[in-house]
């Protein structure tokens, strides 16, 4: 099955922004110059209420300075995801309609101490495959992988 994703433009900035500061206690380092260069490279999503920013990887190597992960040309990462009505399933649903979208391996990052996103990964079929640390080392996290099924 072929999914279509809606992109969002910089037309749908306001309502992606306001999505991010609803949910400032997870995000509070995204800024609005990120959200707006992302919009305007083509890799956010904005579908059903859920807000991707991704992108595909140019070249191969580690995912973070401090990770135990490396990632190759070709592969997805999420850097995040963000339902504005949490609890209402949509977050499920899209994210498995974006793994079906990019078909290919899709990697993501989370603080270790963020438990309702490592458990919905989890949930989703991603496997947690190494570690990544962030703030020299005083914030620490996990990388999960959705692999492509070949």
């Amino acid at each position: 099955r072929i999914f279509f994703m809606n992109y969002a433009t910089i037309n749908d900035f306001d309502e992606v922004w306001n999505i991010f500061q609803e949910n400032k206690k997870w995000f509070p380092h995204v800024r609005t110059s990120h959200v707006k260069n992302r919009l305007n490279w083509g890799q956010v999503i904005l579908q059903d209420g859920v807000v991707i920013t991704q992108q595909e990887y140019k070249k191969n190597g580690k995912i973070g300075k401090d990770s135990d992960v490396s990632v190759k040309k070709g592969d997805y990462i999420i850097h995040q995801i963000i339902n504005s009505n949490p609890k209402n399933g949509n977050a499920k649903k899209v994210i498995e309609e974006y793994f079906d979208h990019v078909n290919q391996n899709v990697y993501l990052t989370v603080r270790s101490e963020n438990i309702p996103a490592n458990k919905f990964y989890e949930k989703v079929g991603m496997t947690n495959v190494g570690y990544i640390n962030w703030s020299k080392g005083k914030m620490p996290g996990n990388v999960w992988l959705k692999r492509l099924d070949k």
